[in-house]
């Protein structure tokens, strides 16, 4: 072999020896950064980072013994019977008074009653009365006998449920500005606005002949209100025109909200101002 081939197959050993040499390097750096590559992995998994701080263990709440409510006992029954209420009286037809006029006397105080009209007039003065107005539970148009006690009582007693009604007015009047002024009676203490019309109520039925008497100060259980009379307040010259009403009731039932009578049994007189 010359020495050119010799020299030519040493360069060809030389190199492969050096590109096994790198070869070998290659792969233990590869083999060195996959090892470090799995440490740090295993260390990032086994350890918390470090900007969270670590989960404490919610403490566990302690939960109330419900409280047990010990039941009322049930009350032993008794033999006391449960009262039935009872029933609302009914009214029959005709055993109270079903109708009530207007009378005035014929002559003088003992004297027949007439049965008055619808209208009335009478000259009106500041202190001076307008009239008295007597009512009966009759539509008779005259009756006989001169103390009224007795023409009242007779009527009255035919019915056989009278003392249980009880007699009221109605005053209603207008005044010279348009406004109107209206209340209900069944008592003194029911009178209003006397500077218009002063009211007098009077008990005609329970007093005795030939015997003065006074209006009615107080109400008692049987007490009738008769009669009314009206006397002229010192405003009267305000007063237009009069509606006086009479009426029977039996119970608080014929009366609305206002306290105005709302029952059957009524009769009206228009009292005008004579010229």
């Amino acid at each position: 072999m010359t020495d050119k081939k010799r020299a030519r197959a040493r360069r060809l050993r030389e190199q492969r020896r050096r590109q096994q040499r790198r070869q070998r390097l290659i792969f233990i750096g590869a083999v060195a950064v996959i090892a470090v590559a799995l440490i740090v992995a295993v260390v990032m998994i086994l350890r918390p980072a470090k900007d969270e701080a670590p989960v404490a263990a919610p403490t566990p709440e302690v939960t109330a013994a419900p409280v047990v409510e010990t039941p009322e006992p049930t009350p032993i029954p008794t033999d006391t019977p449960v009262p039935t209420p009872e029933p609302t009286p009914t009214v029959v037809p005709g055993s109270r008074p079903d109708v009530i006029s207007f009378y005035q006397p014929e002559g003088k105080s003992y004297s027949p009653r007439v049965r008055m009209g619808d209208e009335f007039s009478a000259k009106w003065k500041k202190g001076e009365d307008i009239g008295s107005f007597e009512v009966v539970a009759s539509d008779e148009d005259r009756l006989e006998g001169d103390f009224f006690a007795d023409m009242f009582g007779q009527r009255w007693k035919s019915f056989p449920d009278a003392d249980s009604c009880r007699i009221g007015f109605t005053l209603h009047y207008a005044l010279e500005d348009g406004s109107e002024i209206q209340y209900t009676m069944l008592s003194p203490s029911h009178v209003e606005h006397t500077e218009y019309i002063e009211c007098w109520l009077y008990d005609d039925y329970h007093r005795e002949p030939h015997q003065s008497y006074s209006h009615i100060k107080t109400m008692k259980d049987d007490t009738l209100i008769t009669s009314i009379k009206l006397t002229c307040g010192k405003k009267i010259k305000e007063v237009q025109e009069i509606w006086l009403t009479a009426f029977i009731c039996g119970s608080l039932d014929e009366f609305d909200a206002d306290r105005d009578y709302t029952g059957p049994t009524s009769c009206t007189l228009h009292i005008t101002r004579a010229s």
